[in-house]
């Protein structure tokens, strides 16, 4: 008796763990470019920076006079969304990223994305996975670039 116990637990532990032993697709989906509900401490690229001072923002870097304010370059970034690519183009390959680290309260590590300008669009690779930017445009996201 206890036998038949023991197998109709392990067949319905089975049962219910049956999604979980099957490999996952990696469905990538349409995300925002900040995690929500997280407090963003510090936007880093290539020496320049938008950091939180209290409730406000501060640009920091080689260019002293920017045509964005600290406020709304962060709301550009808290606004922008990373949709899945389609299609990665050869032209995006050769170009240099800029690579841009976020840095949020509570992490050790930073979010590190690759951000490749194109013409076309703006690509961006994080956590290895291919986006577009939406919703907003690179030169509001780090106006230091040129």
């Amino acid at each position: 008796m206890n036998n038949v116990v023991i197998i109709a637990m392990l067949i319905m532990i089975a049962l219910f763990n049956l999604d979980s032993l099957r490999p996952q697709k990696n469905n990538v989906q349409t995300r925002r470019l900040l995690p929500e509900d997280t407090y963003v401490l510090k936007i880093e690229h290539d020496g320049n920076s938008l950091e939180r001072v209290g409730q406000q923002w501060r640009q920091k870097g080689q260019v002293q006079h920017l045509a964005i304010t600290p406020d709304v370059q962060f709301s550009h970034w808290q606004r922008a969304e990373l949709t899945p690519a389609t299609e990665i183009p050869e032209s995006v390959l050769a170009i240099q990223p800029y690579i841009t680290v976020v840095w949020l309260a509570g992490n050790a590590n930073g979010l590190l994305y690759a951000i490749y300008p194109d013409p076309t669009s703006t690509v961006i690779k994080f956590e290895n996975n291919w986006y577009t930017l939406t919703n907003t445009d690179l030169d509001k996201l780090l106006p230091w670039i040129k």
